[in-house]
């Protein structure tokens, strides 16, 4: 059943230097797509031979870019702030000039520089957004964007650089992994964002396929809870938009066949008798709803 929900651990970790909610956003398989994506680029950047010195700077430094985005990133989902690092600021104003040696292909390369403008702009949306975040979350609360940006120019580059034709040309693999690591780094800051920042706006919750009961949820995530970690959930009811709440324990979590996703089990501690009852009522309506579109022959 497709419902608007929002899952969050019931309480953050304890006693650290930034609010962390003590979810893993880089389970095993996000680690292994940030690894791939990476050699892919430097296997394909070596390949690459007109004006080989300049792109492989170019390639170089964005890499080290994305790196320390990903860096501040990974430090703050274990409540640690990259503030108090050695001239973390002084390291942060460098990498919010984006790529500057960008500018060495602007005439010989134009399109290729289009790309990695393309790529900078997004790069740079979000490493502005992180250093905001880290100058001003604390232990209490995390400081995170409501609007944060959805659509890049950048997200072209895959429909782009689809094909056969393209498949082994290095620049554009090489490209192609680039912005496929810069995307895999933000789409886990979008989340620890989201949810920082959603709980109080379900305008923004995702519509997620459950497997749903007035007792429990089911239901995929790219990111990783803990075994019997208490939760809360909120439901959004799409008729009326009330918001339904539920404490909740995650009973089951494993990985789904594609090695993607995880699949989590929830179910609702002592619920409240009324939130049950509009609860099931809501999933009777759907499954009414669904005989209905069933055509009959």
């Amino acid at each position: 059943m497709p419902i608007k929900i929002f899952i969050i651990p019931s309480s953050p970790i304890k006693d650290y230097e930034i609010y962390a909610s003590g979810i893993n956003y880089f389970p095993d398989y996000i680690e292994k797509a940030i690894e791939k994506h990476t050699d892919q680029t430097l296997y394909w950047m070596e390949r690459i031979q007109e004006h080989k010195q300049v792109t492989s700077a170019l390639f170089h430094e964005c890499l080290n870019d994305i790196d320390f985005l990903g860096h501040c990133i990974r430090t703050m989902t274990r409540g640690l702030n990259p503030r108090k690092e050695a001239n973390f600021t002084e390291t942060l104003n460098h990498h919010l000039r984006g790529f500057s040696t960008i500018e060495s292909i602007h005439d010989s390369a134009p399109k290729t520089y289009n790309y990695f403008k393309m790529i900078e702009e997004k790069y740079m949306v979000f490493m502005y957004a992180i250093g905001e975040a880290v100058m001003n979350s604390t232990p209490d609360k995390f400081y995170g964007d409501p609007n944060l940006p959805k659509k890049f120019k950048s997200d072209r580059i895959e429909t782009v650089f689809s094909g056969e034709e393209v498949e082994k040309i290095p620049l554009v693999q090489a490209i192609l992994n680039l912005n496929r690591l810069l995307t895999v780094y933000t789409d886990a800051y979008r989340q620890i964002n989201d949810d920082n920042v959603l709980r109080q706006h379900p305008e923004g919750w995702t519509v997620h396929n459950t497997n749903i009961s007035a007792s429990g949820v089911a239901l995929h995530f790219n990111k990783q809870f803990k075994l019997f970690e208490k939760v809360d959930v909120m439901i959004q009811l799409p008729l009326n938009k009330e918001i339904l709440f539920f404490n909740g324990s995650i009973v089951d979590t494993r990985k789904m066949a594609d090695g993607k996703q995880e699949r989590v089990a929830i179910n609702f501690d002592f619920p409240d008798g009324k939130n049950q009852n509009k609860l099931q009522n809501e999933i009777q309506r759907f499954e009414i709803e669904e005989c209905m579109s069933i055509k009959l022959t």
